[in-house]
């Protein structure tokens, strides 16, 4: 009788004691998860992600643009028809002129490759600019901003600036409009005697590369 009443007095003690741990336990997980819940719901806990890739800078400006000029007191854009259709109209001369300037047409000849690559070079004429286009004014600057934000939404076309040392004082604040209307566009300064290189070229496709 002594002995039955050992084991059942043993078996009770057991079962308090496993009762007590269980207890234990789920007393730490309630509060372990109420204190979990309660930090991320803490906008100071929230992580901040940062893009994992970073974007190529081909993918950031789109593939077509609008040349201008910045001379002193002048903005203007560039009459690429005009020297397309001098191309076209007289197919066989390396060279022409436009009411802006002059350009030599370097074409070259295919040799391994099935993309026809070439060279022009356009060189500006800056006292013709400065007879044909009127001095720049802030309303002008407004003006083209609409016309670049319209043509960006519409065709995803960007403008080139090429900035002569004498028209860096009329692009300052052309340069601080385009970026508060949160336009994409490149500028590069040039000297007055040097012409504007484009060109088609392999790398273009092979490596992405700009070619000037």
């Amino acid at each position: 009788m002594d002995l039955e009443d050992s084991g059942q007095s043993a078996f009770l003690d057991i079962a308090t004691n496993l009762l007590a741990i269980i207890l234990i336990v789920t007393l730490f997980s309630l509060v372990s998860i109420r204190h979990a819940t309660q930090t991320a719901a803490h906008p100071a806990a929230r992580p901040v992600s940062s893009p994992r890739f970073v974007e190529p800078r081909r993918e950031l400006f789109p593939p077509f643009s609008r040349f201008f000029f910045v001379i002193s007191g002048r903005v203007v854009r560039w009459d690429q028809e005009s020297v397309v259709a001098a191309l076209i109209a007289a197919p066989d001369a390396l060279s022409g002129t436009t009411a802006q300037g002059r350009f030599e047409w370097l074409p070259e000849p295919l040799v391994t490759r099935d993309i026809d690559t070439f060279q022009i070079r356009f060189f500006l004429d800056t006292p013709a600019i400065l007879a044909q286009e009127p001095p720049w004014s802030e309303d002008a600057t407004e003006r083209l901003v609409s016309e670049l934000a319209a043509a960006d939404a519409s065709s995803r076309i960007a403008p080139v600036f090429i900035v002569h040392p004498a028209g860096m004082e009329t692009f300052v604040p052309l340069h601080e409009r385009l970026q508060a209307a949160g336009l994409r566009f490149r500028w590069f300064a040039q000297k007055p005697d040097e012409p504007l290189r484009l060109g088609r070229h392999p790398e273009q496709f092979t490596a992405h590369a700009i070619y000037w």
